[in-house]
């Protein structure tokens, strides 16, 4: 339980970068990015729920874990700007794009451990 409601907050963190970009499109989300999502707590909460799961379901899930912990290494990549630059369309479609994927991993995830 308490590893579900970790990967809810996960979900909850990246609705709430998407909800600070629609705000200002040049918040800095690396922070939080860095904060919420360390790879090592992540996994385990993940691996957590997982082993809670039959073998296959596992086999779905564990395709979804690596999408989910790619796209956060993708997300933090995209982020980045070089101080006094402003971010531009494209990137903020990109960050945008990146934030939509990893959201639905964690949807997906959770409708599996639901």
């Amino acid at each position: 339980q308490k590893a579900l409601s970790a990967v809810r907050a996960y979900k909850q963190s990246v609705v709430d970068m998407k909800a600070a970009l629609s705000s200002n499109d040049q918040a800095d989300i690396g922070p939080k990015i860095r904060k919420d999502f360390d790879f090592s707590v992540i996994r385990t909460d993940l691996n957590a729920i997982n082993a809670a799961l039959d073998e296959d379901t596992q086999r779905g899930t564990d395709r979804i874990v690596r999408a989910i912990l790619q796209d956060i290494t993708e997300l933090e990549v995209t982020q980045k700007q070089k101080p006094g630059v402003p971010r531009s369309e494209t990137r903020l479609k990109n960050v945008c794009r990146k934030l939509d994927k990893l959201e639905k991993s964690f949807d997906e995830y959770l409708a599996f451990a639901n």
